[in-house]
């Protein structure tokens, strides 16, 4: 599949002004978030994620990630907290 560099103006045409300009104000925010989670910084990227979410209520994709990283890392605490049975 080949990508296609496009305008950012293009990915938010869908949405209203306000929330339009919401995620551009946290656009680099949400960047270094979706960096850092790609690395598996989880902790760290949710951190910018709640930041992301914190300034602009309307963005639903930051908290999505926000959850994201908060499941996974507490199921990673659940697995690495679970006593092994080797009865």
């Amino acid at each position: 599949m080949a990508w296609e560099l496009c305008d950012l103006d293009h990915l938010f045409d869908a949405d209203p002004l306000e929330i339009k300009t919401g995620k551009l104000a946290t656009l680099e925010f949400f960047a270094k978030a979706l960096a850092i989670y790609s690395e598996g910084k989880l902790l760290e990227a949710a951190r910018l994620f709640a930041e992301c979410w914190r300034q602009n209520q309307s963005d639903a994709v930051a908290k999505i990630y926000w959850e994201r990283c908060q499941s996974t890392l507490r199921n990673r605490t659940k697995i690495k907290n679970r006593p092994y049975n080797l009865d």
